[in-house]
């Protein structure tokens, strides 16, 4: 089952990390591996616009004056089998509202233990780190900035 996942609900149920841009990278690059692991779609939604650069395929900004809870109820309406779809927040109203639609809802504690438990013992690969930077700045973005 794909997940989408609440990035900024997540970072704050999450001691020592901060809802800044570069934890919100650090975690989209995590949860990229962990679908990669996984063999699942994962997608994020953050709060807010998105930063400049891009993001990456399935890592999602709300945009101004709309909320990421906003966004997510917004992705699942669009989905021809919400049952199928995993939604991973804290936020008792927006589970609520998911859970309404048919998907559905794990806690976040519970989804840091799965990424924990997939981290361990397990070397980050070059592979990946380069397949996900490239996929969020573009295979030209060392050139682009060049021409600048």
């Amino acid at each position: 089952m794909p997940r989408l996942v609440d990035g900024d609900n997540l970072l704050g149920t999450w001691r020592g990390r901060k809802r800044s841009a570069p934890e919100r990278r650090n975690l989209a690059f995590e949860l990229q591996r962990f679908a990669r692991h996984e063999r699942r779609r994962v997608v994020i939604v953050f709060d807010g616009p998105e930063p400049p650069g891009g993001s990456g395929k399935d890592v999602h900004y709300s945009g101004h004056g709309r909320s990421a809870d906003a966004r997510i109820l917004s992705i699942l309406r669009e989905e021809k089998d919400v049952r199928g779809w995993i939604v991973v927040t804290d936020d008792r109203a927006l589970g609520d509202q998911c859970r309404y639609l048919g998907a559905r809802v794990e806690r976040c504690g519970d989804f840091r233990r799965r990424l924990s438990r997939m981290g361990k013992g397990e070397k980050p690969e070059r592979e990946d780190d380069v397949a996900y930077w490239l996929e969020v700045f573009g295979e030209n973005g060392a050139e682009d900035e060049a021409e600048s």
